[in-house]
């Protein structure tokens, strides 16, 4: 049935199949006998290279427990441009890293004036993947049953 959808979409349009998908938008798609397997292992690595930190030890945790990121810490950071393409970058990653999402979303509350601290947060953040930067998403065929949990606080 794929084929025939194929087939008749390059009747109409010009078009190439290239087989089966691979790498798409900092996706990787491996295919296994469970199902697929999607991590951001080479997007990780790629932005780990670009702020410098590829050699960096890997942190064990995103961050210090009970430990909140306030507005007017520190000296203001020199290139917000710079801390906002990496707190941009991270919010991509999240898309296959869902247990980064509160540390990310708190890095990006100081978007418009970052200071040095929520520079360390960040680094922080990159060196926990280092870490765990074969971590993905998987996705196995079958029923599909939601959970989720939400806290009061």
């Amino acid at each position: 049935m794929i084929d025939d959808v194929i087939m008749e979409l390059t009747k109409e349009f010009e078009m190439k199949d290239l087989g089966q998908l691979n790498y798409f938008l900092g996706l990787q798609i491996a295919y296994q006998s469970g199902g697929l397997f999607v991590p951001q292992s080479q997007y990780i690595k790629d932005l780990l290279n670009k702020v410098d930190l590829q050699d960096s030890k890997p942190y064990p945790t995103l961050c210090l427990p009970y430990h909140r990121l306030i507005k007017d810490d520190g000296t203001p950071y020199h290139s917000p441009k710079q801390y906002r393409s990496i707190v941009g970058a991270l919010q991509y990653v999240t898309f296959t890293r869902p247990n980064i999402a509160f540390s990310v979303n708190q890095c990006c509350q100081f978007m418009h004036n970052p200071m040095n601290y929520h520079v360390v947060a960040i680094k922080r953040i990159l060196r926990y993947l280092i870490g765990t930067i074969n971590y993905g998403l998987c996705f196995k065929p079958g029923k599909s049953h939601l959970q989720a949990y939400s806290d009061a606080d």
